[in-house]
């Protein structure tokens, strides 16, 4: 029996956490996908990484919790409304216990069979902030837009002329260090996630994730695009209607330009936003 001085010490291993991984899925309008993402980490992901998933769901009309098995390493969150991808994955980061996170959306499916490398990338470089992920689109090419250079307003003019210097990084073999990389599949250590404040809820959709990979190389890490860590990505199916999705793209755009940029460039796309939408 414990003495009433022993009650007094804490038990600290209450609070630790027990977690390597914590993998967060923001669902909206994506309950088809879910349970083949789901079940692709289980497959994907050796046992002796121990691991949680917390899924952030900000879609009330879809009860998750009849399409998802009862696991121990599951939890779901109901939000009242949707409060964005970037709101909704800061949710989950708050009530995660790993070490790592990966921030990956409900309508991928990890192909890679060991998870483990991403890992050994964090584990041998201590200045690693943030590792992303090849994607593959359901027809099996690559997706455009993974990784990339620092975006300014000359990058938005070539990649319209299709002329984007981002091309090499989503054909590289090996490793590279990015300025960016995309949400859609990221790591990232909890400690400098939280150390940043998380994602900017003011990007409601898009453009989240180059905020993002900005701070955390403004706090000194580093970001590194990794194609070796593949995962096909079905895209787009939180949007049954386009003009909401080009509305969300326009608007993220306008206020990373303004955050980030200076102040013509950030005029020239307000401009041009409002000329296109």
């Amino acid at each position: 029996m414990l003495s009433p001085k022993q009650f007094k010490k804490p038990i600290m291993i209450l609070n630790m956490p027990n977690k390597k991984l914590s993998v967060i899925i923001v669902n909206y309008k994506s309950a088809d996908f879910l349970k083949k993402c789901v079940d692709s980490i289980y497959d994907r992901i050796n046992s002796a990484v121990p691991f949680e998933i917390i899924i952030v769901n900000n879609d009330i009309e879809e009860k998750l919790e009849m399409i998802l098995e009862n696991k121990a390493e599951i939890k779901i969150i109901n939000n009242h409304k949707n409060l964005g991808f970037g709101a909704g994955n800061n949710v989950g980061a708050k009530l995660s216990q790993g070490e790592i996170l990966l921030f990956l959306n409900p309508d991928t499916e990890i192909i890679s069979l060991e998870i483990e490398e991403a890992f050994k990338l964090f584990e041998k470089n201590e200045e690693l902030g943030v590792a992303g992920s090849r994607l593959y689109s359901r027809d099996g090419e690559i997706e455009k837009w993974s990784a990339g250079y620092e975006f300014g307003i000359l990058d938005l003019i070539k990649n319209n002329l299709g002329l984007s210097r981002n091309k090499k990084f989503w054909q590289k073999g090996n490793l590279v260090e990015a300025d960016w990389v995309s949400a859609a599949a990221l790591f990232i250590r909890k400690e400098i996630f939280q150390k940043i404040g998380g994602f900017d809820e003011n990007f409601f959709m898009y453009f989240e994730d180059m905020d993002l990979c900005k701070r955390v190389k403004k706090a000194g890490k580093k970001i590194l695009y990794q194609p070796n860590f593949s995962i096909k990505h079905i895209g787009g199916k939180s949007y049954p209607e386009k003009k909401v999705q080009k509305a969300d793209y326009y608007r993220s755009q306008e206020y990373y330009f303004k955050k980030h940029r200076n102040f013509l460039e950030w005029l020239t796309v307000k401009i041009l936003g409002k000329l296109f939408y």
